[in-house]
């Protein structure tokens, strides 16, 4: 039941492609690298999981998976809401796009250290709130995962709020997974072709 931590930073030499990702100004450029300056001190990224096979399987496609749970910490959440809490609604959402990049950076790491304890590969993730695993699903894998530090409310809404929990296959050989812009559901977007 214990959390592993995960050391996880963006590159702040891509902060071009944030600010195109995430549609700010490129005068928000100075802003968005102070506010990760702040923040960075503050992250305490860390996962916990569960595997399961034939008779325990989460994804029930699959002869082994994982049920995985990360979380960037209440401290996060806590620098976010210092901005709430004033009305500065501009800052508290580019906090929140940091946020998601933190998550990201996060599930390649996770990935590693799942392999280096398992000596399995993790496959493509589903998460909570796909179609294929929808929300409702919390409280089951909640209690599967058995840990106290995240929590979920009545609408499946998880606390600390920059955490996720996703179900995964453990495969015997890696694979290439599927990349941001491939995953993502608006095939819209116009950063899909720069993606």
């Amino acid at each position: 039941m214990n959390f592993i931590p995960l050391n996880v930073s963006l590159d702040e030499a891509c902060i071009k492609d944030f600010i195109r990702r995430y549609h700010f100004d490129e005068k928000d450029k100075n802003e968005v690298l102070k506010l990760y300056r702040q923040v960075k001190p503050r992250i305490h990224t860390a996962f916990h999981y569960v595997t399961g096979n034939d008779k325990n399987s989460f994804c029930k496609e699959n002869a082994e998976d994982v049920v995985i749970l990360v979380t960037l910490g209440q401290a996060f959440d806590e620098f976010q809401e210092s901005f709430l809490s004033k009305g500065d609604i501009h800052r508290a959402y580019m906090l929140d796009c940091i946020g998601l990049e933190l998550l990201w950076a996060a599930y390649d790491e996770v990935d590693k250290e799942i392999n280096n304890r398992t000596g399995k590969y993790v496959g493509n993730y589903t998460f909570a709130g796909e179609d294929t695993l929808p929300i409702t699903e919390i409280p089951r894998l909640m209690g599967i995962l058995g840990q106290k530090l995240v929590t979920y409310n009545s609408a499946f809404a998880l606390t600390p709020k920059k955490s996720v929990v996703m179900v995964a296959p453990l495969l015997d050989e890696k694979m290439e997974k599927n990349a941001r812009c491939s995953s993502c559901s608006n095939k819209e977007c116009t950063l899909r072709a720069a993606g």
